[in-house]
């Protein structure tokens, strides 16, 4: 089968969903495209025979241009679609590809088999950001659900956080999420490991970074030799500093940009703890990645990232991103190396059991095989 990939251009911390699902189906399908763009594509370098069909897309912060620049881009990508269409099996419509209204439709209309994979829920984003465009995110959403011949998100609990239980009946289960385990492995035991707690990720509102570094007042006067890495980068990155300064907390915060992946283990391996505080999630892939190197994550029971963390098993989940509530998990946690350790280790074995790319691609193998006979069989009968 030949398979196109449809996302919206995205940012860096697109890429590797971009590029796990990309390498996943180029295994599976004879001729696999590619129709997005922005920063992500820096990822893609690494793959071959993937065809490219790069897609720009205009930012602006003011909302009726925002909105003109978004439906333009629209069309452009089904330009891009429509010019390989009768060389397509399945379009995927992956990240950001649940609001693109005039692409879905246009590919309806020319008969095309379209499955839609949004990968969260971006309507939540935009309430939790307070962004004017929430509203018309989800009509377009609600709209692209309603039109796509399935829908294939990463865990049941989605369906219900997002109110799509009428879109049941059309809806599999699966995820493009993967590890690297020859990178993302044990590298510092961790034992010795330094008392030191890290968020890797967007600096955005919805990842609940704020919280985290108001949580650091709290946690430094209990304990005043905890050292705290924050990396990555996005709209918040000034606001965090400015939270640090006026908290002092610079000498005990290292503050690094959005790191190339590959160095993400080294990074990994010198935690004692990740957290993720968000307000919503999909299944975010640095929670696994963590996993896989043996460091245990704290994070808020959001998304399908309950399916992977059990408490006191496979990680830990926290009640709520309240400050003082993220400080007092911390403390208690630091305070109970054994359990720590013992995380640390069944999280290690879980991801490695569950989470290779032989495993993922044969899930997914066997979603598109099913879809193949079934447009087959509607054919016949045709």
């Amino acid at each position: 089968m030949e398979i196109a990939i449809v996302s919206f251009p995205l940012g860096e911390a697109g890429g590797t969903p971009l590029l796990n699902l990309t390498s996943l189906l180029k295994e599976i399908a004879s001729k696999t495209f590619l129709i997005s763009g922005g920063d992500a594509l820096k990822n893609l370098t690494v793959l071959k025979n993937i065809f490219i069909l790069k897609v720009e897309h205009k930012q602006s912060s003011n909302v009726i241009l925002r909105i003109f620049n978004f439906f333009h881009t629209d069309l452009k990508i089904l330009c891009k679609a429509a010019s390989i269409h009768k060389n397509v099996d399945f379009f995927v419509f992956f990240i950001g590809g649940e609001t693109l209204p005039f692409s879905m439709m246009g590919l309806k209309l020319l008969k095309k088999k379209v499955l839609l994979t949004p990968g969260g829920i971006a309507t939540k984003g935009y309430l939790v950001r307070g962004d004017p465009l929430a509203k018309l995110v989800s009509l377009l959403t609600n709209l692209n659900l309603y039109l796509a011949d399935k829908i294939i998100l990463y865990s049941h609990r989605l369906i219900v956080v997002a109110n799509w239980s009428k879109w049941q009946f059309k809806t599999l289960i699966c995820h493009e999420h993967f590890v690297d385990l020859y990178r993302f492995k044990i590298i510092k035991e961790f034992d010795n490991r330094e008392n030191t707690v890290g968020y890797i990720g967007r600096f955005s509102k919805e990842k609940g970074i704020l919280n985290f570094v108001q949580a650091m007042q709290f946690l430094l006067k209990e304990k005043s030799s905890i050292q705290f890495l924050l990396c990555g980068s996005g709209e918040l990155l000034r606001e965090v500093k400015k939270s640090i300064k006026k908290e002092n907390l610079g000498t005990n915060v290292k503050l690094r940009d959005w790191i190339p992946h590959e160095k993400i283990p080294e990074l990994l391996n010198e935690l004692k703890l990740l957290i993720l505080p968000s307000y919503i999630e999909g299944l975010p892939n640095i929670m696994l990645e963590a996993m896989a190197c043996g460091t245990p994550v704290l994070a808020t029971p959001v998304g399908a990232i309950p399916d992977i963390i059990k408490d006191g098993e496979t990680g830990f989940l926290l009640r709520s991103n309240d400050p003082k509530h993220i400080a007092d998990k911390i403390i208690e946690l630091l305070n109970k190396p054994e359990l720590l350790e013992k995380v640390s280790t069944n999280a290690y074995k879980y991801v490695r059991e569950n989470f290779s790319y032989e495993k993922t691609v044969q899930a997914w193998q066997k979603i598109l095989k099913e879809l193949e006979h079934d447009q087959y069989a509607h054919g016949k009968m045709e």
